[in-house]
């Protein structure tokens, strides 16, 4: 009786786990509106506040462009999509476009946009515990993290070295 019980629980856990094709679509989408709420919230955000020197902007001692390049960033950089044009306001961060100090800084800018952007796109991973099992949960929380912080490390790379343009900039 009891190995029976253990097997119809063993059995309940397994289907459980297994994402029927209405879940996937429900996740589909909800992570297609999610990534695109956020990113359209975010090119709302006031350039005032992305230009502070916030925590999350601040390169760290330990940041080089050797550091990032060890991970291959400037390789595979250009494999990723930029939706800067996606939006009305929103900036293409694929070309530089113009040798200006101004231009920079307005570069500068949107890489902060964009790495607050995918930070901020990661959170909403844990509403899918909601309507997810667990362990689909976790995928969801996995999913989100593989998702981004290929774009968070980019931004990262990207900033450090428009930093050193901007800085020779203004010496000339």
């Amino acid at each position: 009786m009891e190995r029976t019980q253990h097997i119809y629980r063993r059995r309940k856990k397994e289907e459980s786990d297994k994402m029927t094709g209405a879940q996937l679509l429900i996740n589909i989408m909800a992570w297609f509106v999610i990534h695109m709420f956020i990113a359209y919230r975010c090119t709302k955000v006031s350039a005032f506040y992305l230009k502070k020197d916030l925590a999350l902007f601040k390169i760290q001692s330990w940041e080089t462009v050797g550091i990032y390049k060890k991970f291959g960033v400037h390789r595979w950089k250009t494999w990723l999509p930029d939706a800067g044009k996606l939006f009305k306001r929103g900036f293409y961060k694929k070309k530089w476009e113009s040798r200006t100090k101004e231009y920079a800084q307005l570069f500068l800018i949107e890489t902060n946009r964009a790495e607050l952007t995918h930070w901020i796109s990661i959170l909403p991973s844990i509403l899918f515990f909601i309507w997810n099992s667990p362990s689909i949960g976790v995928c969801m929380v996995i999913y989100a993290i593989i998702a981004n912080v290929p774009f968070i490390l980019v931004q990262r790379y990207n900033r450090i070295r428009i930093h050193q343009v901007v800085l020779k900039l203004k010496r000339n």
